[in-house]
């Protein structure tokens, strides 16, 4: 696609499009049309039937107090499991709960998920959620709920209990209050126990078309603008070794981050985290073009290409 010149794009519920101009380059609209669009429909963030199904069930009396909610798309089921909770809680548009949710500081709401550790090569690790998280959990849930009705949990990729941790949980489950919901987030019911399985009403996400990643090399993008420049730097020295293999780490963090700007243009985000996305994408490229076609020394360009990160 021709680069002309740089499109704020603003999407509406009815699916219109506010194209208002600006002076970087045609990047964004590049990058929508690449990851947004399948069979020339926008994809909705969350599914529409998804969310009139959580409506009728968060609305309902009879409504069950655990929940498998299954797909491949992990950010999808998260946001689907916040709305979820904002939804029975009356907190619909209350940014300051959501983000409380989101962090893991709310009294009421309780997330679980892997750690994530990076080995002394640099490379990054997920664990597995063992029986330690179920019982903290399971004691903060044990009390009434401090500023809602109800209280919550969350357990991100539930599939990576191991059979201890899976067995606790089971006993929490077997012994449902009334006050508390279960949410698991797996990618399919086989990946838990049956026993679990079974005392959870299953919701099924549609499968979607969306960029694919390593997963390490995800949680690295995520953590690296947190790491100081010569923690930077010494991953860099690490990956740089192997030029395909550094090419390839890049293009995961590009279809990572045009990931992140698909969502964060769909949701009518600041036009300033937009344009930051779009310059990370922007040097990223770059990098990868450089060591494609030039003898550049790929530590010199990956140094060169933190720098320019860092100062977004």
């Amino acid at each position: 696609m021709q680069i002309l010149s740089y499109m704020h794009m603003c999407i509406y519920e009815s699916g219109s499009v506010e194209i208002c101009f600006s002076e970087k380059i045609f990047l964004i609209l590049d990058l929508f049309l690449r990851f947004s669009f399948k069979n020339q429909e926008i994809i909705n963030f969350m599914d529409s039937k998804i969310k009139n199904y959580l409506d009728r069930l968060a609305a309902s009396e009879k409504r069950p107090n655990s929940f498998l909610f299954l797909g491949t798309d992990a950010d999808e089921k998260n946001e689907a499991a916040f709305y979820f909770i904002q939804k029975i809680s009356g907190k619909v548009g209350d940014g300051e709960f959501l983000e409380r949710t989101k962090q893991g500081v709310h009294p009421d709401v309780v997330v679980l998920e892997p750690e994530i550790v990076e080995d002394k090569k640099g490379r990054i690790r997920e664990k597995k959620i063992v029986t330690a998280q179920i019982r903290a959990a399971r004691e903060r849930l044990k009390y009434f709920p401090y500023e809602l009705r109800k209280k919550f949990c969350i357990i991100k990729k539930a599939h990576r209990m191991n059979a201890e941790s899976s067995n606790a949980l089971l006993k929490v489950l077997e012994e449902p209050t009334a006050s508390t919901f279960f949410i698991l987030l797996v990618d399919d019911a086989e990946s838990v126990l049956p026993t679990i399985s079974s005392r959870c009403a299953t919701l099924r996400f549609p499968e979607t078309k969306l960029p694919e990643w390593d997963e390490a090399n995800r949680e690295k993008f995520r953590h690296i603008f947190r790491e100081e420049i010569f923690e930077k730097f010494g991953y860099i020295e690490k990956i740089s070794r192997d030029k395909n293999e550094f090419v390839g780490i890049l293009k995961d963090w590009e279809a990572v981050a045009a990931e992140g700007l698909r969502k964060l243009v769909l949701q009518n985000e600041a036009k300033n985290k937009i344009e930051k996305v779009a310059g990370l994408i922007e040097s990223i490229r770059e990098s990868v073009s450089q060591l494609e076609h030039s003898n550049a020394s790929p530590r010199a360009v990956g140094e060169k290409m933190m720098l320019e990160m860092g100062s977004g």
